[in-house]
């Protein structure tokens, strides 16, 4: 397959392959290759490596593997020292490989590179969070293992309520744990509330987000986390992002599935918005009626829920765009002209 030719003001492309303890780093066209410690020394090593080698911060794009926090911090350093960079899956690498069977760091690292060169003109470069995201994502993480903690723990104690013989001292160490878990989660979302309440941008959002019918305050913490510092949202990406929006499901002639999501994405972003869902479909009439109206066409229930997702995704990202609170008797241009009609 022919390398796609790059755009004039990019000459230089780095992937970095990110592992716990280091990071291997191939350049092309040169194919020069080092490996560092994934650590701030790491970091700097690399600065001055790419320097050495002539590379301009204005002409080079780096690659950088998804890895979480292993690669977010690289992404921070390499960000504050001028490098333009690009935060992808080692799946995205299959786009420039055959199928193989050779596995290590510095032919992963060499993919990226790759995937850099010839798509570079389709990459999207990504700064860092801001350091009030970063809170808000460390307190969201710990909330979220807390109440799968507790969870486990009631299970337990319940299961324990139907034993032949019941053991006291089990049952009152359970209840010691519950409170703490509810005392500790009580605490996270305490401050997680009072850094959005204090941060006049992530408040406007939230503020908005508020006024949209069964978007609680978890729900509108992941979208801060999420997608705070975007000014435009598109609904049908987020949709596909989060395994929301309904793909056809065919190709040549004799392969006609039917179309239907993937059912894939973000755990929390799906069972939060299956929440909301839920929830405006039993206490908000519009909803309501719109539920019911599908089941009656014969419609089963997960499809009518994931077309409730994809409106309130909607709805969301307009809000979001406009900067405009939520208003129960909106009615969109389409609902004008029906009504007319």
């Amino acid at each position: 397959m022919a390398t796609a030719t790059p755009p004039n003001n990019y000459h230089q492309f780095l992937g970095i392959d990110v592992s716990k303890d280091t990071i291997d780093c191939l350049l092309r066209p040169s194919r020069s290759y080092s490996q560092w410690t994934n650590r701030p020394e790491g970091f700097r090593r690399l600065h001055r490596w790419l320097n050495r080698r002539h590379c301009d911060p204005a002409h080079t794009i780096i690659c950088i593997e998804d890895t979480g926090i292993y690669s977010d911090r690289l992404l921070a350093a390499l960000t504050e020292y001028g490098w333009k960079c690009a935060v992808v899956k080692t799946t995205a690498t299959k786009k420039v490989a055959p199928e193989h069977h050779r596995k290590d760091d510095r032919f992963d690292a060499g993919l990226l590179a790759e995937y850099a060169q010839r798509y570079c003109d389709r990459i999207t470069l990504r700064q860092p969070p801001k350091q009030v995201i970063r809170q808000l994502q460390q307190l969201y993480a710990e909330r979220q293992r807390l109440i799968k903690a507790r969870g486990a723990t009631q299970n337990r104690s319940q299961q324990a309520s139907h034993a032949v013989i019941a053991s006291e001292l089990l049952a009152q160490q359970w209840r010691q744990q519950l409170q703490l878990y509810n005392n500790q989660i009580a605490s996270l979302e305490s401050r997680m509330g009072r850094l959005v309440s204090n941060h006049p941008g992530l408040n406007r959002y939230y503020q908005l987000l508020r006024t949209i019918p069964g978007v609680g305050q978890v729900t509108a913490w992941l979208w801060l986390i999420l997608f705070y510092g975007e000014h435009h949202l598109n609904h049908k990406q987020i949709a596909s992002r989060f395994g929301f929006a309904p793909h056809r499901f065919c190709y040549g002639s004799s392969v006609r599935g039917k179309t239907r999501s993937a059912g894939h994405g973000n755990s929390q972003m799906r069972s939060c918005m299956t929440m909301v869902a839920r929830s405006v479909s039993h206490h908000y009439e519009r909803f309501a009626r719109y539920k019911q109206r599908k089941l009656d066409e014969g419609k089963p229930w997960p499809i009518v829920r994931n077309n409730l997702i994809n409106k309130l995704i909607k709805i969301i990202c307009a809000i979001w765009n406009s900067g405009q609170p939520y208003r129960q008797d909106y009615e969109s241009r389409f609902d004008q002209q029906k009504n007319a009609a």
